[in-house]
């Protein structure tokens, strides 16, 4: 059997985004959330495997740098079997209703009930699955604003989750952004898994590659930082009372993201709440 890393990162909840994004890009698939300070992935072992690891441990690290209180910033690694690797993921992923938002991992046949929409995406993408509260938080913040015919802006798309959703809901189009081009694909097939690659386009970049303006709603499911820098142009490119969505947000520090919020124009409305995680609901008031 081919044998697997599974990589287990311990650090303060605010990092835990950024973190697992770093997990990510250290080759993990996908990642999963064990509590508020834990998050787990798993990497092929092998050639390279230590060189990528111990580069993530630094990588960890320097999220001080970027802001972020990293906290312990602890990384350890355990060798697994490919077929143990295999059995976390289906043990970990079922299908899991959020409002009328029925997500499924592809193996399971799960049968939405009237009203409802049913998402399937690709196993092994913890996120942007409906394993974390923040997506989960999104999708029912969506849920609320999104309007029959709506255009929804989704930064930093990850799996493609909110924008696929958003277009199953009945979105007439949908643009999902991501600074990562190895996403894209992953987030295409995805969209095409679910019948709606026609309804959305897939590009890469921050929001200030978005030049197109008029979004009825806009969401960015990625971390307090980022969420804070993307208000203004978010503002510039909602439709008059458009609503902005911010997730990624560690509870302790809404009040810093609201008040960043309020500060780029825009009016906060309400935060969602899960556990130590928020999404805040804002928006772009009448010219």
């Amino acid at each position: 059997m081919a044998e697997w890393l599974q990589v287990i990162v311990r650090v303060t909840p605010e990092a835990v985004e950024a973190a697992g994004e770093l997990l990510r890009q250290a080759g993990a698939s996908g990642w999963e959330s064990r509590g508020a300070e834990t998050l787990v992935g798993y990497i092929p072992a092998g050639s390279g495997a230590d060189a990528r690891v111990a580069a993530l441990q630094a990588r960890v690290r320097a999220l001080k740098e970027a802001g972020l209180d990293p906290g312990p910033a602890e990384v350890r690694t355990v060798v697994v079997t490919e077929q143990p690797w295999a059995e976390v993921w289906k043990a970990y992923f079922r299908p899991t209703r959020v409002g009328r938002v029925l997500l499924s991992p592809t193996w399971e046949q799960a049968r939405p009930t009237p009203g409802e929409v049913l998402v399937r995406l690709d196993p092994g993408m913890a996120f942007g699955s409906g394993a974390h509260a923040t997506t989960r938080l999104c999708l029912l913040a969506l849920q609320e604003e999104l309007r029959p015919g709506g255009r929804v802006l989704d930064v930093g798309t990850g799996s493609g989750i909110l924008a696929i959703a958003a277009a199953c809901l009945g979105a007439s189009r949908a643009l999902a952004v991501d600074n990562d081009p190895e996403v894209l694909p992953i987030a295409r097939a995805n969209a095409a898994q679910n019948g709606v690659a026609d309804a959305i386009t897939f590009i890469e970049g921050e929001i200030a590659a978005v030049t197109e303006g008029g979004w009825d709603v806009i969401v960015a499911n990625i971390a307090p930082g980022p969420v804070m820098q993307a208000a203004a142009p978010a503002r510039r490119l909602l439709a008059s009372s458009g609503a902005f969505i911010g997730a990624g947000i560690p509870a302790a520090r809404a009040d810093e993201v609201r008040a960043s919020l309020t500060e780029s124009g825009l009016g906060v409305e309400r935060t969602l709440q899960e556990a130590e995680w928020v999404a805040i609901v804002a928006r772009k008031h009448r010219d």
